[in-house]
């Protein structure tokens, strides 16, 4: 879906990503670069896809390719249907 997995795995590598992997990553707590912590659920994936500036986590911030925000670029259901995919990753 829109080459996410360029940039995300889904089998918990991390050779050239500069995205987090997402195996296993719903319901995980997640240290942002500004020392804030959060437990990935519904909620923050949304955030993430829609405003992936605005809470980035830690180890993720010195990279130069910065996610771009897909807000108005996929569909309000096309984002659930990321999202429940993540979920099934765990």
């Amino acid at each position: 879906m829109m080459g996410c997995v360029a940039c995300h795995s889904e089998d918990g590598s991390t050779l050239g990503k500069v995205g987090p992997t997402w195996k296993g990553l719903f319901g995980q707590e997640v240290v942002f670069a500004d020392g804030g912590k959060t437990i990935v659920d519904e909620a923050y994936l949304r955030e993430s896809i829609k405003e992936p500036a605005a809470k980035v986590v830690r180890g993720f911030d010195k990279s130069d390719a910065g996610m771009p925000s897909y807000e108005g670029v996929i569909s309000d259901a096309q984002i659930e249907a990321l999202i429940l995919y993540i979920k099934s990753l765990r």
